[in-house]
């Protein structure tokens, strides 16, 4: 009978080589390269169930104690649920601890408002006049009626969450704006981008005011006031609330997605201590940059955290063989990431990567009806949209039902009441999958897929302004000056890495498949990605009248 600490076998699997590798590595800094369905989730609980292994046959050590992180409530709760049924099957350490005794599964800002409330409370501000704002700052501006456009407001919404994680001033971005690059500005722009950078400071002086007076503070808020929690303190004399935030190790899940601030708190919280850490992620699936996540802090690591030992698991436990060369190459175009050789699983059916190729949009969607009759009775299956708003194109099938009384609509079609179909963005769709894989809308249009919109010049200003603290430099000013325009001047990619983020979030898509990829385009109009894909030779196309 095994032992429910044996971290070579999770969840009834047995864990590979690179798996267990990677497991048994003790360093004080290691990086875990995952590809998608290579085992992320089964690596960590593999990790936890060795620490403690490894305490078991050295009982005079303090038993350790482990903090791990996920980014969604959901999959916090997802990842406890599978580390406590995991590790509660040996009952050794349970006779003495209760798993809260070593064990505490957070996200970034469920850490962060402990950390906050335990700081403040330490101060005589009491956690009670602390609680979280769950409006954004888009729909504040909504809501407080400013008679802004929606469009205005979500870019408003970016550029607030961009500034706030970078550090970034709006006194940095008048200053660009109006010394650093004037040949970027001309007259007119310029004032009409100072005058924005004007109302939204005073917005986001409302905004902060009014969360002050109700006593609430937002997701950056938390992350920010933590940060000065963990500043705050001595580094000779640790506070008696600190006790309880102090680790041996730390393990963060989906690293990829990691934001600045979220790699300051955790800098700050280690500055404290010195735990080791231990991170599993994909740069091959950060998709969230538009959101804040940095994909420098996996491709330079090493740079953040110190000396690192760095892993990769190449096998792939959820789609074909075929499916995993085809993304394989796809995704390698990409000039900057951390090269992997993802291998799937050995399958007999060829036909696993089909194009529906008609002379309209409406006529892809229609012959959906024709492969939906023909899937395997209980099917899963999944139609993905670049955007949420995708969703529409799909309502007009008249051979589906759509059952909006649940918080994420049913898709039902009567004449196969047996299969489960599911609509969700590419950027919905990450850490799913599903047997079968529709992605449509793969045209060469602005919100196709890769999507051509272009990000507003306040965004892009900012970006330009986060380009230009990075790169600062002994140099003299004149010097400076000249070495940041031409950095800004070449800024613009080469055409092989214009869409790097469309194509991890195509790549995502991809590889939510278990058995087939499905992609719906239109002739004449076919997307950059679908192009690329038929000269791999891999696609099977049905070409519709």
């Amino acid at each position: 009978m095994r032992s429910g600490l044996d971290y070579k076998f999770v969840e009834e699997y047995s864990l590979d080589r690179q798996q267990i590798e990677s497991i048994e590595n003790d360093s004080q800094n290691t990086l875990v390269v995952a590809g998608a369905g290579t085992g992320k989730t089964t690596t960590i609980i593999g990790k936890i169930k060795w620490i403690l292994n490894k305490w078991l046959k050295n009982k005079s050590e303090t038993l350790p104690r482990i903090l791990v992180i996920s980014f969604t409530h959901a999959t916090r709760m997802e990842l406890e649920k599978r580390i406590l049924t995991e590790v509660l099957k040996n009952d050794e350490i349970f006779k003495i601890y209760h798993p809260s005794d070593f064990l505490r599964v957070e996200t970034f800002h469920s850490l962060a408002l402990k950390i906050m409330r335990s700081a403040k409370q330490n101060k005589r501000a009491g956690p009670e006049k602390i609680k979280l704002n769950e409006i954004s700052f888009e729909d504040f501006l909504k809501q407080a009626r400013f008679n802004i456009p929606e469009e205005e407001a979500e870019v408003y919404d970016r550029l607030y969450y961009l500034m706030r994680n970078y550090h970034i001033k709006y006194q940095d971005l008048k200053q660009t704006n109006s010394t650093e690059y004037p040949w970027f500005w001309q007259k007119e722009l310029r004032l009409k981008n100072l005058k924005q950078i004007q109302r939204i400071e005073e917005f986001e002086r409302k905004y902060i005011d009014e969360m002050a007076s109700r006593g609430e503070v937002d997701f950056a808020g938390f992350l920010e006031e933590a940060i000065k929690g963990l500043i705050d303190i001595k580094n000779e004399a640790r506070p008696e609330w600190f006790k309880t935030f102090c680790f041996d190790f730390v393990i963060i899940d989906e690293y990829q997605d990691i934001s600045p601030l979220e790699y300051a708190l955790i800098k700050n919280l280690r500055e404290k201590q010195n735990f080791k850490l231990f991170c599993v992620g994909d740069d091959w699936q950060t998709i969230y940059q538009f959101a804040g996540s940095e994909i420098d802090l996996i491709l330079d690591f090493k740079k953040y955290w110190g000396e690192t030992k760095v892993f990769k698991i190449e096998q792939t436990y959820r789609f074909p063989e075929q499916l995993a060369k085809l993304s394989g190459s796809f995704i390698m175009k990409n000039r900057t990431q951390l090269i992997k050789n993802i291998r799937g699983i050995n399958c007999r059916d060829s036909d696993q990567i089909v194009e529906i190729n008609g002379p309209s949009e409406r006529t892809d969607l229609n012959s959906l009806h024709f492969f939906f009759l023909n899937l395997p009775k209980g099917a899963k299956v999944f139609l993905l949209g670049r955007y949420n708003f995708d969703i529409k194109k799909i309502s007009h099938c008249e051979f589906l039902n759509f059952d909006y009384e649940t918080n994420e609509p049913r898709i039902l079609m009567p004449e196969r009441p047996d299969l489960n179909i599911k609509f969700c963005s590419a950027h919905k769709s990450k850490g799913l999958q599903a047997d079968y894989v529709f992605i449509i809308n793969c045209r060469d249009t602005t919100l196709g897929f890769p999507s051509q919109a272009k990000e507003k010049e306040l965004i892009t200003l900012a970006r330009k302004t986060l380009l230009q603290k990075n790169n600062q430099t002994k140099l003299e000013n004149s010097q400076k000056r000249k070495l940041l325009n031409m950095i800004w001047k070449n800024l613009r990619p080469a055409r092989d890495d214009e869409f790097a983020e469309e194509r991890r979030l195509f790549y995502v898509a991809m590889t939510r498949a278990r058995k087939k990829i499905f992609f719906l385009s239109v002739k004449e109009k076919e997307s950059s990605f679908i192009c690329e894909l038929r000269n791999y030779g891999e696609l099977i196309t049905y070409e519709l009248d």
